[in-house]
């Protein structure tokens, strides 16, 4: 089967499999063996193929739990366009939301484009079901052009983690890159990585309304993709084992600046201050050499008094709306 059929069936059954993942570990393994197989099978008829795969972990003896959850694949195959528009609106409405509450918005309008692919996009040795869906900002071809999130998935590692990650990966693109002001980059440690922990933050808030269907699984997913996938980076080749190691110096970055934030933050209110100080951050447009600067100065902060103090007092001015974002940005 191509990938374009391919990922619809495994998204059905990833989407039926959602609540009984987590505790049928035969159904897991099961599935991960199908998936791997995946373009081997012969069928080239997807409501063929899908009868197959069922019928395959049917006579596998998984837990009875699972096998209740594939009475409904048939039906779910035909709204899965359905989940993935509602999934992205969700998210896309909460971005913009978030953003023109305490920043801008700048993007006119943000489409969502589907593709399959056959070889595996990270570097990264996949776990059962996961690293099946990775997501893009393409540049735009024109400045008025709509942004586009591109959402790409992988059909022999498309299981119920990677269903449930897309939420997290919407959130990255939207909050991270399809409003920033500065060039693209995968190179800028803040875009990619301090950015990458508010979206996370957001992610984690609003994942009831974006992926009701199992919203712990998918904070889950969530956590395994940008603490652990985008954090490990010693043994990855190049050019991964650059980006990766610029995002880890971004996300210290972010975490240090929300330890500094944290006595002025009213746990009572939402987002934090992080938050609020990042979305306005983004929207600032200096160079992918001024953000590295940003975060090599931040990440110092522990080994410099002076800088400490810079950095503090810049917050400071910040929170009492004596000065804007942008000087927290160039202190020193």
């Amino acid at each position: 089967m191509y990938p374009g059929d391919t990922w619809k069936v495994h998204a059905a059954l990833a989407h039926r499999l959602l609540d009984a993942w987590p505790v049928c570990p035969k159904a897991q393994q099961v599935l991960q063996s199908e998936l791997e197989d995946w373009s081997l099978r012969a069928e080239d008829n997807t409501d063929k193929y899908l009868r197959l795969i069922i019928g395959r972990l049917r006579s596998a003896g998984v837990e009875q739990r699972a096998l209740d959850a594939l009475d409904g694949v048939q039906d779910e195959f035909q709204h899965v366009d359905e989940y993935l528009r509602s999934m992205f609106e969700a998210a896309l409405a909460l971005a913009r939301d978030c953003y023109q509450r305490w920043a801008d918005w700048s993007a006119a309008s943000v489409d969502l484009d589907v593709a399959a692919v056959s070889n595996t996009i990270y570097p990264d040795s996949a776990s059962l079901g996961e690293l099946g869906a990775v997501a893009c900002v393409p540049p735009r071809e024109e400045p008025k052009a709509p942004a586009i999130v591109k959402l790409t998935f992988v059909p022999g590692l498309l299981g119920p983690p990677s269903w449930a990650s897309v939420p997290y990966l919407l959130c990255h693109e939207l909050i991270c890159h399809v409003n920033q002001a500065a060039p693209m980059s995968s190179e800028d440690p803040f875009a990619e990585g301090w950015m990458d922990l508010v979206a996370l933050q957001l992610h984690d808030q609003w994942a009831e309304e974006i992926f009701p269907w199992a919203p712990a699984l998918a904070r889950d997913a969530a956590t395994r993709l940008s603490d652990g996938v985008l954090r490990r980076w010693q043994n990855m080749p190049e050019p991964h084992r650059r980006t990766r190691a610029l995002r880890s110096q971004g996300r210290w970055a972010a975490e240090c600046v929300q330890e500094k934030l944290r006595p002025f933050h009213d746990p009572s209110l939402t987002p934090p201050e992080l938050i609020r100080l990042s979305l306005q951050l983004n929207r600032v447009s200096p160079t992918v050499a001024e953000r590295l600067e940003f975060i090599s100065k931040v990440n110092n902060v522990k080994w410099d008094p002076h800088l400490q103090a810079s950095l503090l007092a810049r917050l400071r001015l910040w929170l009492e709306n004596i000065e804007k974002a942008d000087r927290v940005l160039s202190f020193t």
